[in-house]
């Protein structure tokens, strides 16, 4: 009798746990979805293509000062046409933590 009550004291306390973890992670899922939001586009000439492509370099220009900007891609960033080292391009991004930037898009100007 004693091991029927333990098992039923532990499955009620799987079935509490559970919940609670789901629902964190649903808190989790909706703050990403608002840093989904924040976008930014800036334009500027790549320098550097790393990391067998998953990430690059650009130099911008900001304020008559230029400086490099690191971004890297996932399997969802769209890059249209063809672009690469020396390539001016615009970048839609999203800053993440860690003062890194997801590149969404990347479009060569003109």
């Amino acid at each position: 009798m004693r091991k029927f009550l333990l098992a039923a004291s532990l499955a009620g306390l799987l079935l509490t746990v559970v919940p609670v973890r789901s629902h964190a992670s649903a808190q989790q899922s909706s703050q990403g979805q608002q840093t989904q939001t924040d976008t930014k586009t800036i334009m500027g000439k790549i320098t550097s293509v790393g990391n067998g492509g998953h990430s690059f370099a650009l130099e911008v220009n900001s304020g008559g000062d230029k400086q490099t900007m690191q971004f890297m891609l996932d399997k969802n960033a769209k890059v249209q046409g063809k672009v690469g080292v020396g390539s001016d391009v615009t970048v839609e991004y999203q800053p993440v933590e860690g003062g890194q930037n997801l590149a969404l898009s990347i479009a060569p100007q003109g």
